[in-house]
C-alpha cells in the first residue's frame, strides 16, 4: 500500500515534468538565439545582402520602361555595406518593437550616392528634354527619392515585419517576447519544485528520485526529438510559399536552425535521462546487495 501510495503520485509529477522539461528547452533555446545580435550574424552567414540586391535589381529592371529611369541609377549606387547596414536597421527596430508593445518604425540610413544619382539623372533627363525644373520637377524628384528609400526599406524587410504590424500580429508577438524570461523562470522553478515533490516521497529511498527525473527526461528528449527530425528530415519548411528569395530564406533557414537547436536539447535531455537510469540502477543495485547482506547477517544472528 505504502509502495502504491507513493507509486501514483510519482507518474503524475512525472508527466508534469515532461511538459515542463519540453516548455523549459524551447523557452531556453529561443532565449539564446531570438536575439539581435544573433539574428544580424545570421544574415551576414546566409550572405542575405546579396539576396536583397538581385531582387532589388530585378525590381528596378522591371519598372525602368514604366518609370524611365535605368536600373544602374539605383543598383550602381546600393554597396553591399550599405544593404547590410539597412537589414541590420531593420532587425534592430523589430526587436525594439517586440520590447516596446510593437511599435515600429525602421530607421532606414541615408544614402548621399543614390540622393545624386537621381539628382543627376532628373538634371540630365531636364536639360535634354526642356523640361522646367519648377516646383511640379522638385516634387517629382522628391517622390522618386522616398520611393527609392521605401522600395530598398521593404526590399531589407527580410521578416516582413511591416506586414506583421498591419496584421496587428507583431504586437502579440511583443506580449509573449517581453514576458519570455519570466516564463523561462516559471518553467524552471515548477520543475525544481515538482523534483523537490519528488523527492519528500521518496525520502527514505531518496535515489529513487533519479529514476522519475530519468524517465521524464528520456520520455521528454524523445518527445522533441522525433517531431524535430520530421521536420528537419523531410525538409518541411522548404514548403513554405514566398516569392521574395531573401524573406524565403530568412524564414526557413532561421526555422532549420531553431528546430536542429531544440533537437540537439532533445537529444542531450535523453542522454541526461538515460545516465540517471544508469546511475539509479547501479545504486539500486548496491541497495539491494546491502540489504541482502544485512538479511544473511541476521539470519546468523538469529542461529547464534
Amino acid at each position: 500500500m505504502k509502495k502504491a501510495a507513493s507509486y501514483i503520485p510519482s507518474v503524475i509529477i512525472s508527466v508534469l515534468l515532461i511538459f515542463c522539461l519540453l516548455s523549459g528547452s524551447a523557452l531556453i533555446v529561443a532565449d539564446v538565439n531570438v536575439t539581435s545580435a544573433k539574428t544580424s550574424s545570421f544574415a551576414e552567414k546566409e550572405e542575405l545582402v546579396q539576396k536583397v540586391r538581385r531582387d532589388l535589381d530585378k525590381h528596378y529592371r522591371s519598372k525602368a520602361s514604366a518609370t524611365g529611369i535605368p536600373a544602374s541609377v539605383y543598383m550602381d549606387c546600393l554597396s553591399d555595406e550599405y544593404l547590410s547596414d539597412v537589414i541590420d536597421s531593420y532587425i534592430r527596430s523589430t526587436y525594439d518593437a517586440l520590447d516596446n508593445g510593437g511599435k515600429f518604425t525602421a530607421d532606414i540610413p541615408e544614402n548621399p550616392d543614390l540622393e545624386n544619382s537621381i539628382d543627376s539623372f532628373f538634371s540630365e533627363y531636364a536639360d535634354k528634354t526642356g523640361y522646367k525644373k519648377d516646383e511640379n520637377y522638385e516634387k517629382k524628384l522628391k517622390n522618386t527619392k522616398d520611393n527609392a528609400y521605401k522600395t530598398i526599406g521593404s526590399s531589407c524587410d527580410i521578416f516582413k515585419v511591416d506586414s506583421m504590424k498591419s496584421h496587428g500580429l507583431l504586437s502579440k508577438l511583443s506580449r509573449f517576447y517581453r514576458i519570455r524570461y519570466k516564463l523561462t523562470f516559471a518553467v524552471t522553478a515548477a520543475s525544481l519544485a515538482l523534483i523537490a515533490v519528488l523527492a519528500f516521497i521518496h525520502s527514505k529511498r531518496i535515489y529513487e528520485v533519479l529514476y522519475w527525473c530519468g524517465i521524464s527526461a528520456l520520455i521528454a528528449g524523445i518527445m522533441g526529438t522525433i517531431p524535430s527530425a520530421y521536420l528537419i528530415a523531410t525538409k518541411y519548411y522548404n514548403a513554405f510559399s514566398i516569392k521574395q528569395p531573401q524573406v524565403f530564406a530568412a524564414y526557413t533557414k532561421s526555422l532549420f536552425g531553431l528546430t536542429e537547436a531544440f533537437m540537439a536539447s532533445q537529444i542531450a535531455s535523453i542522454v541526461i535521462g538515460a545516465g540517471m537510469l544508469v546511475i539509479y540502477g547501479v545504486l539500486c543495485g548496491k541497495g539491494k546487495k546491502a540489504a541482502a547482506v544485512h538479511e544473511i547477517d541476521s539470519e546468523k544472528n538469529t542461529a547464534n
